[in-house]
């Protein structure tokens, strides 16, 4: 991994058009970082903020595209680094892992678009956003109310039935924080919709002005389109939970697969569809304790709580003649 720098002065960044211009690089912007879509981590005051190239302007400037965590509003960058991911994994990175993982020949499972390996790979991103929730912070300007709807100020940043607020900095720049307390928020449902389009995050007491701003982290959903980029980093451990998950998954299909597969007229044949569903089954545990392993740190993460048991004297009646137990002293 390379990195490129602001090496001297401070840049610009216009929130309306996502540009950062004026930047003075170490090595300068180039082309490649466009193509690349290179990741660009930056400090605006006291708030950090990070995107991908989308654009090669000039040696100083570039545009950013409109995912990741940027700023609302225009500002002065005092802090910029460029990370050049040379093991940056794409889409077909994830698929030709999982392939390799799971040595499905002669295939069974489809590679086509939106065949069985992509329904697979996109079911284990799901559940390891899940297992492994991915927040994200946004800033939010003040309005003088206490409502305001979560599809103007998170975008498509938050999913319907999915994304959830973990906590809410408000007022913003104390030190330690200020977490408002969850009783003095809530996500109020007016009915007037049933897609989520009409939910609102709504102070209790609180009326922040246009002057102001607070804080929300939500949960996002990972997702990792075959044409695109990814709205999670791109980390080695990332890449290998997934295809691990994914490749437990696929195991257990194919064990299925295999476990209906036979020939009534060549013993042989049913043999090794047998054996090969028994090794496929064997297969996707070992890869499921793997990822256990690795996301909750113990191979049987949801293994059933050891019974209790406790001891204590038991006496038919007291030194003074009391009361039995169990039914009434006679």
């Amino acid at each position: 991994m390379s990195s490129k720098y602001l090496s001297a002065g401070t840049a610009s960044y216009f929130a309306s058009s996502r540009t950062i211009a004026g930047a003075t690089m170490t090595p300068v912007f180039e082309q490649t970082d466009a193509d690349e879509q290179r990741q660009v981590f930056f400090r605006i005051g006291a708030n950090i903020f990070w995107g991908r190239v989308a654009t090669f302007v000039s040696a100083s400037s570039v545009t950013l595209l409109a995912i990741g965590l940027l700023p609302t509003g225009d500002g002065t960058i005092v802090e910029l680094i460029l990370l050049d991911f040379s093991e940056a994994h794409s889409y077909l990175d994830y698929i030709e892992e999982l392939q390799s993982l799971i040595k499905d020949d002669p295939p069974k499972l489809t590679t086509t678009s939106g065949g069985d390996l992509d329904k697979i790979l996109a079911k284990a991103i799901r559940d390891y956003s899940g297992h492994r929730p991915f927040v994200v912070r946004k800033k939010v300007q003040g309005n003088g109310t206490s409502e305001y709807l979560l599809s103007t100020i998170f975008g498509s940043l938050w999913k319907h039935g999915y994304s959830s607020i973990k906590e809410i900095e408000y007022p913003i720049g104390s030190k330690p924080r200020d977490i408002l307390n969850t009783s003095l928020y809530e996500i109020y449902d007016d009915g007037t919709a049933q897609d989520g389009s009409n939910l609102k995050l709504r102070f209790v007491d609180s009326q922040p002005s246009a002057s102001v701003y607070f804080i929300v982290e939500i949960s996002l959903e990972m997702d990792l389109p075959r044409a695109g980029v990814q709205n999670f980093p791109d980390t080695d451990e990332n890449f290998s939970n997934i295809t691990v998950l994914a490749a437990a998954y696929a195991c257990q299909r194919l064990a299925a697969a295999y476990a209906q597969s036979s020939d009534a007229t060549i013993s042989a044949d049913v043999v090794n569809y047998h054996d090969k569903s028994s090794r496929y089954q064997s297969l996707a545990r070992q890869y499921l304790k793997q990822y256990n392993l690795a996301v909750f740190g113990t191979e049987e993460p949801e293994a059933s709580v050891a019974a209790a048991m406790a001891s204590k004297p038991m006496r038919p009646t007291d030194m003074e003649g009391g009361s039995y137990m169990f039914h009434r002293r006679k």
